[in-house]
């Protein structure tokens, strides 16, 4: 008890230090911080929840709705067929399951393999409008040209790349049924094994069921979808699809949550995604995240604000802070302390021990990485059964998996001040559906 007394006193003292302007600054600055921790508190009930409960199950519903896969793909010949045929094997009424294809800027047989395979393709050329936003609505627009938005009841996205466990739109069509606008399901890995890049993207999207999506669910907040394997009632399509950035997931999750619309996580949904196994694909692939990410934040971040404030709803407040870039608005607080605190020490003395301030950048990184570590320890606990590779990788994935974290302040820094521009990832792996289910 000592040892604590004594702890929070001298924290106090070093919080609430006002006898120079150097000191003044700190105080400020960790009040400011100490603030934000307690707006974010709530986090720590999520992952509470995420860790030691299981995630919520829906009850079987009539297999009655008619639904829409959609797929955007750019020179995907390599996979694309493994995901149609994973679409076929789903023990959802296949006269109710309609494929569509937006094969876009390719120059490979893409669309030929689709159309064989019996999907119904568009083929888009477009040089100026380059993203995965735009091939969407090109898409969206066909569709409801040819066929009518509302010829189907939901629509689910999907990258060419992905592969959907058997009874995929049987478990989402399950929990459309308790009333959903949109609706998210579990991201899983079907590389994980092959290098540490692929296993940090491994520990990171089994990370997000535990730190959110899971208590949301069980708590009754909308989640936001990521990228793909997500579903939209197709009502909320009528008027088009507008989400064109960088990160169109992230825009289109804000702008839902600002307008009330309820977006749900469907744990027993299950799809099979391939990850980056370079640094230098995974920087790029990052870079565009984190300044789509910074767009959508200032872009949504008012609505969600007013709409908190309008409506009381958590979800805003929630998605408000899922896009704010608290970690580098903490790395700045922080710096900035640190920068203050040398020059105010070369205007008083005429000197500054710069061991100090690498001393404090050696602390960050630490910080950092036993963050990181510590999370992935509950993350391989909890998820550890889904991480098809030997025990020793396991470990070896733990203990390195902190790089996915430890880059993001260069990189978001960077993305402030870099113009990006969308590339599409290349995608090779030509696992299929049948080689996961004989690992399973």
């Amino acid at each position: 008890m000592e040892h604590i007394k004594e702890f929070i006193i001298s924290w106090w003292n070093n919080t609430f230090n006002f006898s120079s302007a150097n000191a003044i600054y700190k105080s400020i600055t960790n009040i400011i911080l100490l603030i934000f921790s307690f707006l974010l508190l709530y986090r720590t009930l999520y992952t509470i929840i995420g860790f030691f409960m299981r995630g919520k199950k829906y009850e079987k519903a009539p297999m009655d709705k008619k639904y829409a896969c959609v797929i955007s793909a750019r020179n995907e010949s390599q996979v694309i067929g493994n995901l149609i045929d994973s679409i076929k094997r789903q023990s959802y009424p296949s006269e109710l399951v309609t494929i569509f294809v937006v094969a876009d800027n390719c120059t490979d047989n893409t669309a030929e393999i689709c159309r064989n395979l019996g999907a119904i393709v568009y083929e888009r050329f477009d040089k100026n409008h380059v993203s995965k936003g735009y091939a969407l609505k090109f898409l969206f627009d066909q569709i409801e040209r040819d066929y009518g938005i509302l010829s189907n009841d939901y629509y689910l996205i999907f990258d060419a790349d992905n592969l959907l466990k058997k009874d995929f739109i049987e478990q989402m069509n399950n929990a459309f049924y308790t009333g959903y606008d949109a609706l998210t399901s579990f991201r899983n890995i079907k590389n994980f094994d092959t290098n540490i890049i692929s296993a940090g993207y491994g520990f990171h999207f089994y990370r997000k069921p535990i730190v959110a999506n899971r208590a949301r669910s069980i708590l009754g907040v909308s989640t936001n979808v990521t990228g793909t394997g997500y579903g939209i009632k197709s009502i909320h399509l009528t008027k088009g699809w507008h989400y064109t950035s960088l990160t169109e997931d992230a825009e289109f999750s804000a702008d839902a949550i600002a307008n009330n619309l309820k977006i749900g996580y469907c744990e027993e949904a299950e799809i099979y995604d391939e990850q980056p196994t370079s640094m230098k694909v995974a920087f790029k692939q990052r870079l565009r995240w984190r300044r789509g990410g910074l767009l959508a934040f200032v872009k949504r971040g008012p609505k969600l604000f007013v709409n908190f404030f309008k409506t009381g709803h958590f979800s805003s407040y929630d998605m408000y802070f899922e896009l704010f870039p608290y970690d580098l608005f903490s790395f700045i607080m922080a710096l900035c302390v640190q920068l203050f605190g040398m020059f105010y020490s070369l205007a008083t003395t005429g000197s500054y021990d710069f061991l100090i301030f690498l001393k404090y950048l050696g602390g960050v990184i630490l910080g950092a990485y036993v963050g990181s570590f510590g999370l992935g320890i509950l993350i391989l606990i909890k998820e550890r059964k889904k991480m098809k590779c030997s025990f020793w990788h396991k470990i070896l994935y733990l203990l390195t998996w902190p790089w996915f974290d430890l880059v993001s302040i260069p990189i978001t820094i960077v993305a402030i001040f870099k113009k990006v521009t969308w590339k599409p990832i290349i995608h090779d792996d030509s696992t299929t559906i049948a080689d996961i289910e004989k690992k399973n």
